[in-house]
């Protein structure tokens, strides 16, 4: 009888977000499987380490991170760059010496768990008979030089290219044209009994608000990315053009005094409202008249997954990946990367109670359901002979 594999996955730091969410979705999964499942974090005390499947074996490479000020401007950067400096030196010490005892660790898969990582540590360091990276985003709009250099310095030694959507293995054969025969499909993990069990039982988190429609958008709190300071704009005009609405967020990130700002500069604090990083969010779907996903870019969105598995209508900007999950005018509106776009489709969502009922109807993607059959071909990829994967994981 053939042993199940043994999988390890690197991952920077489990804060909260889709990727990460995911991430733990996928190695309880494998846990389930019987996999005996290692977790590398470069950094500890990530939020979401305390929900880790208590089956998965995490290990740190660093305790802590060193911020280091990007200019020194007086004593007090100063002082701020000399610590910050200090813990990133110990951090690498820390890194360097703890990696040593990965060196003798014979594993089946190692898996690199975003693109932006380098895969030096499960190339060089790691001994497994095969290696895979994933790609979460569309590889064109990133515009993320490490990926590059990671493609160009490892691609040798891994044997598959893990993108989230058709969109990203796509994107990625056309930036990358050297790994295209190794780029496959291998959509995330839904877990949608989770996720409408965490719905149940609760109150209502906006039964204070709820006057008008309750708009909700749950992003990591990035700009470039997650167009921030889009969402309040598209607030205002609407309240401006007389249409009723509060708009929710939740998430934490690195631009929330950005944010913070756009909204005190917009005069809509009574109406726009930040909830900060949520541990169970699907309460707040089950609760909401409609999700906003106004991102720039994704990979495939994990907010449309979860929004659509718990039945809400969604309207999202085009990025990669949506029309995987949203079939126009069926199960979701789809608008353009446009203010004005959004702001249309927006007025016809919070105006009609009917369509936002049938949107909320018009079901799901099989393929993005079936967690059974993403996980069996997983595992056939881990631990198969192949080592030149081609196939859709779907």
């Amino acid at each position: 009888m053939t042993p199940p594999p043994r999988i390890l996955l690197h991952y920077p730091v489990l804060n909260t977000g889709g990727a990460e969410r995911s991430t733990l979705r996928l190695l309880s999964a494998l846990a389930n499987r019987g996999c005996e499942v290692h977790l590398v974090l470069t950094v500890k005390g990530g939020r979401l380490e305390p929900q880790i499947d208590p089956r998965v074996i995490v290990h740190h490479l660093r305790d802590t991170v060193g911020n280091i000020p990007a200019k020194v401007s007086g004593l007090y950067d100063l002082g701020r760059w000399v610590i910050g400096g200090a813990k990133w030196s110990w951090g690498r010490v820390q890194q360097a010496w703890r990696s040593r005892r990965f060196t003798k660790m014979h594993l089946d898969a190692a898996i690199c768990g975003s693109a932006g990582l380098s895969p030096e540590f499960v190339c060089n360091v790691l001994d497994a008979r095969k290696r895979f990276v994933f790609v979460r985003s569309d590889a064109r709009k990133v515009g993320d030089k490490r990926w590059g250099k990671n493609v160009r310095e490892f691609h040798r030694c891994i044997n598959a290219y893990l993108c989230v959507s058709k969109s990203v293995r796509l994107s990625m054969q056309i930036q990358y044209p050297e790994v295209s025969d190794k780029c496959v499909t291998a959509y995330n993990l839904l877990d949608a009994e989770a996720m409408r069990a965490q719905s149940r039982g609760h109150p209502d988190p906006f039964e204070e608000y709820r006057g008008v429609p309750c708009v909700l958008s749950v992003c990591r709190l990035q700009e470039v990315s997650k167009g921030l300071l889009r969402m309040v704009e598209v607030h205002r005009r609407l309240l401006d053009a007389g249409v009723p609405h509060t708009w929710h967020v939740l998430g934490d990130g690195p631009d929330h005094d950005l944010l913070e700002r756009a909204i005190q500069e917009q005069g809509v604090s009574g109406t726009f409202k930040l909830h900060g990083a949520i541990a169970n969010p699907f309460l707040y779907y089950k609760h909401a008249d409609i999700c906003a996903v106004l991102s720039r870019y994704e990979g495939l969105c994990g907010v449309v997954n979860e929004a659509r598995v718990l039945e809400r209508p969604v309207i999202a900007t085009r990025f990669s990946g949506i029309e995987e999950q949203i079939e126009d005018g069926v199960n979701g509106l789809i608008v353009e990367q446009d203010v004005a776009a959004i702001c249309v489709g927006l007025t016809s969502l919070i105006g009609d109670a009917v369509l936002r009922e049938r949107l909320a109807q018009g079901g799901y993607p099989r393929d993005l359901l079936d967690d059974d059959a993403k996980v069996d071909q997983l595992i056939a990829m881990f631990s198969g002979a192949s080592t030149r994967p081609t196939m859709d994981v779907r």
